[in-house]
């Protein structure tokens, strides 16, 4: 449960996320952005509830990927909502249409904003999106793929390394590993600012650029 003291926290994440999600019908690009940097902000000061929680919220948002595929109409939602009336039906077609994480442009930044919080935690939540997204193939989740894969190649999290080196040993998709293999060569100058001792550094960049010359060799994107 949330704790009172961060009953404010918790109010601000909703009104960050609120923000987003009604970008660009009723919140313009100043106030979105202003909305991600209090959520990196509250994820980065706040306690290990308050960090769950914008994990959490974020995750959700997101999650309405899986939805990509349905063409919102209120015949449809009634089928889903079979209690809801005819007002609360047409605005939920309108939320389905207009909110910002419903198209893939909103899904891609909010994949970014994850890759933003350089944690291990925010990582593995890429990594559970991405591994869901690998599952189906189209152009939409291509896109999304590219977001979380360019997010995580962003990102300061070890676990987002220990992630990139998995999916360029064992991947097999020519477009795939181009993208992850960019992300490895990000990188790259980011060892450093790792919180291990300087011979695990060395090992790692050892792997690292070993993973970035064997892949590019097998790839024609190299």
């Amino acid at each position: 449960m949330v704790k009172k003291k961060d009953s404010a926290a918790l109010k601000e994440v909703e009104k960050a996320l609120f923000a987003i999600r009604f970008y660009p019908v009723a919140v313009n690009e100043k106030t979105k952005n202003e909305a991600i940097a209090r959520l990196i902000k509250i994820h980065k000061k706040g306690d290990e509830t308050m960090k769950q929680l914008v994990l959490y919220m974020v995750h959700e948002a997101l999650a309405k990927s899986a939805e990509f595929r349905v063409m919102h109409t209120q015949e449809q939602l009634k089928v889903k909502h079979p209690t809801q009336d005819s007002t609360q039906l047409k605005m939920g077609v309108y939320r389905a249409i207009f909110n910002y994480n419903t198209s893939i442009e909103g899904a891609c930044e909010l994949a970014r904003l994850l890759g933003k919080l350089n944690s291990d935690d925010a990582a593995k939540l890429l990594t559970y999106h991405y591994t869901r997204l690998c599952t189906v193939e189209n152009e939409c989740n291509h896109m999304l793929r590219a977001a979380v894969i360019s997010a995580l190649g962003k990102s300061e999290s070890r676990y987002a390394l220990n992630a990139l080196l998995e999916y360029a040993k064992y991947g097999d998709s020519e477009r795939s590993i181009s993208r992850i293999l960019a992300a490895l060569v990000e990188w790259e100058e980011k060892i450093d600012n790792l919180k291990i001792n300087a011979k695990e550094k060395e090992e790692l960049r050892a792997k690292l650029q070993e993973t970035i010359t064997k892949e590019s060799g097998a790839t024609h994107y190299g």
